[in-house]
Formats: structure tokens, C-alpha cells, sequence
């Protein structure tokens, strides 16, 4: 049995750079449409949820299926990327 670790990351591509793994994430992001786009950006600077509607000007319960699809467009964009 050999002493070896297999590194895996989070999205299970083994030795993954993390940086590099932000960068595909960062580029991804930008590609999506306006809206989606900017939820998701600022989301990961940290703004409050009342705040991204807000800059949005969407309503608050509007919100959250926005951030469903964004993540779900993002995956999908990721996931492709993967299949290359």
C-alpha cells in the first residue's frame, strides 16, 4: 500500500490548484448574464442580502431564486469547463 495522498479538492479534481480554482470561478462569474453576474459578485464581498437587492433594485424575496439560478448557471458553466 503505497504512502501517497491523493489530493481533492472540494469540486473532486484531484490536485487542483485552489488559486487557480478562484480564477476559473472569477472568470466564470464575469461570462454570466448582468444580473446574475453582479448577485454573485457581490455576495462574495460580502454584502447583506437586503444590500444586493437593493443594488439590483429588486425586491428582497426576489433574491434568492436569483442566487439559485446564478449558482446553478455558474455549476453548469463550471462543469462544462471540466468536460474539456
Amino acid at each position: 500500500m503505497s504512502d501517497e495522498v491523493a489530493m481533492v479538492d472540494v469540486d473532486g479534481c484531484p490536485g487542483d490548484d485552489p488559486s487557480a480554482r478562484q480564477r476559473r470561478r472569477a472568470e466564470a462569474i464575469r461570462r454570466l448574464p448582468g444580473a446574475y453576474s453582479l448577485a454573485l459578485r457581490l455576495r462574495d464581498a460580502g454584502l447583506t442580502d437586503e444590500l444586493i437587492a437593493e443594488c439590483l433594485a429588486m425586491q428582497p424575496q426576489a433574491l434568492d431564486p436569483l442566487l439559485h439560478v446564478a449558482e446553478a448557471k455558474l455549476a453548469t458553466m463550471l462543469g462544462s469547463e471540466q468536460d474539456e
